[in-house]
């Protein structure tokens, strides 16, 4: 039986998701599409549209919703309705899932629809199924990765092109790797909100308060740096990280010099990677594209398919970890 999907959002992942999933063999449809500028031109059914959230939340022929907006207030609203309603929702808003993630907690304990977010953390990178299916029975001592692909872009293209942070930025904006606003991507708040989320899926961290992490933006970043780190053979890299040590998780996001040994060292332009330490499985790298309409587009489409196979996360039992001592915030 095809599931009927109502999508909230026709943005640049929202289409890159429509996309795939016509093109797939899913037995899956979108039936309806919430939009808020009916004025906009687009090359698919009109019928499609609406500007009314609740409309899809509510219809008893609407099976799944997809919310795929910047929102953070409007996303959270839509999915607790949608998860009362007994629909599972699949989104990929970042920043309502790290500011929210107690209630999110609760939602995942509580409730019988499933409330999946691959696409919220590292593009097309399937991290948070494997953290949840692959990483279940181990324990993870440490994340550590690229995880903002507009950053990453800017900083690779200051390196090898000699570019400006305003010259990389309107390049990246102008490929679509940044958003009009890149406030986020350049101060390192959207790989933190990532990070948040790695953390939870990870150590079962419920992180309430981002005072604790030291959090440094990219935009001091001139020539002279690039240059420096080169003559000794290293590269500048905006990092993410998050350690476990006794009873104690330490997270952080900033720019590192790392080396020709570390795996993130050859990670460039848009594209993310995860470096994970499990204590069976040793030391693992996981990389793919970060940004982009199909790229993100495709986790999405891999929630659907776990959805549609009755999969749900299994969060570890939340400990009562002691955040790490207050670190002054850049």
């Amino acid at each position: 039986m095809t599931q009927k999907i109502g999508l909230i959002g026709y943005g640049v992942v929202a289409k890159g998701f429509y996309q795939l999933l016509s093109q797939s063999d899913l037995p899956a449809e979108v039936a309806r599409i919430c939009i808020k500028n009916t004025d906009k031109q687009r090359d698919i059914d009109q019928g499609l549209f609406t500007t009314n959230a609740q409309e899809l939340v509510t219809d008893p022929n609407i099976d799944i919703i997809v919310e795929l907006i910047d929102d953070a207030q409007a996303s959270f609203q839509i999915v607790e309705q949608a998860l009362n309603h007994g629909k599972p929702v699949i989104t990929a808003n970042k920043k309502m899932i790290a500011e929210n993630l107690k209630q999110v907690n609760q939602w995942h304990q509580m409730l019988e629809a499933p409330l999946l977010y691959e696409a919220s953390v590292a593009g097309s990178i399937p991290i948070l199924s494997t953290l949840n299916q692959f990483y279940r029975h181990q324990e993870v001592t440490q994340i550590r990765g690229i995880l903002n692909g507009s950053s990453n872009y800017i900083l690779s293209k200051m390196r090898l092109q000699k570019l400006s942070m305003d010259e990389a930025l309107q390049l990246a904006q102008k490929n679509g790797f940044a958003e009009s606003d890149p406030s986020l991507d350049i101060s390192g708040k959207d790989a933190l909100y990532k990070l948040v989320i790695l953390s939870y899926h990870a150590f079962g961290e419920l992180t309430t308060s981002f005072d604790h992490i030291r959090l440094e933006s990219i935009t001091n970043m001139e020539d002279q740096f690039f240059d420096l780190a080169a003559q000794q053979g290293m590269k500048i890299k905006s990092i993410a990280t998050a350690t476990k040590k006794a009873d104690k998780i330490q997270l952080k996001v900033q720019p590192e010099l790392v080396n020709i040994e570390d795996p993130l060292f050859n990670i460039e332009d848009e594209n993310n990677a995860i470096h994970i330490n499990g204590a069976s499985s040793g030391p693992q790298l996981y990389t793919g594209k970060g940004a982009g309409s199909h790229p993100t587009g495709a986790a999405v489409m891999q929630d659907l398919h776990l959805l549609l196979h009755g999969f749900r996360y299994t969060i570890r039992a939340p400990k009562n970890t002691a955040a790490a001592p207050p670190i002054e915030t850049i």
